[in-house]
């Protein structure tokens, strides 16, 4: 006999400002896009100490002006090691610090949010520049049983891989993330539309590109 299968369900909550939709029963979806944004966008300069970024946020600048920190480690691609980078991501007004889950990157590849911010040789740079209606609906379920649709989105993107310490540009890349299936979870800036999920660049889609800076 065959089985008609459950609506995926939803359980939504509220955490560090943003709001969470967890749904169950589609497909995978690339590692969370919050992290550490404590504090103010400052450096943890004291008077004339070495310019470093106190939090993962303050390297926001090194993505959107080109600005390095001066404290930092020097970059050398010559040397055949792993330079640790940090992965910054902006899906929709913000940036924040990514961690890409275990598996996703050989381990040392990224930073994660309980390492220094001062450790990092390179910044990866993941920004979402458009946005297009895929046409794909799910039907969800939430915690409270209502049923409700989650309209998927199809989003252009800019990669680029920038020298920490020199804010320079290394490398761009431009690309489309497709995909007609449904969500496993998501996670949405509060303010913005909980109906709504946008396809992301996975980390596989990506580690090519970043390869030959970070572990040449």
């Amino acid at each position: 006999m065959s089985s008609t299968p459950s609506t995926p369900r939803a359980v939504r909550w509220i955490t560090a400002g943003l709001v969470g939709v967890a749904l169950c029963g589609c497909s995978s979806l690339t590692a969370g896009t919050g992290g550490d944004t404590g504090g103010s966008s400052s450096t943890s300069s004291a008077g004339d100490g070495p310019d470093v970024p106190a939090f993962a946020q303050d390297l926001e600048r090194v993505c959107t002006e080109g600005l390095g920190y001066s404290g930092l480690p020097a970059y050398d691609r010559t040397k055949k090691t792993v330079h640790p980078a940090m992965l910054m991501n902006k899906p929709g007004d913000d940036w924040s610090q990514s961690e890409p889950s275990a598996g996703d990157f050989p381990k040392g590849w990224f930073l994660g949010y309980s390492d220094k911010p001062a450790e990092a040789e390179l910044v990866v740079c993941v920004e979402r520049t458009k946005a297009t209606a895929s046409g794909k609906v799910c039907d969800m379920e939430g915690d409270d049983g209502k049923p409700f649709k989650v309209r998927t989105y199809n989003t252009s993107y800019r990669l680029k891989v920038v020298e920490a310490r020199t804010g320079e540009e290394l490398y761009q890349h431009t690309g489309e993330a497709k995909s007609d299936e449904c969500p496993v979870y998501m996670l949405t800036s509060k303010g913005e539309d909980a109906d709504k999920y946008y396809n992301e660049v996975r980390p596989k889609d990506f580690r090519k590109n970043v390869q030959p800076f970070i572990a040449p």
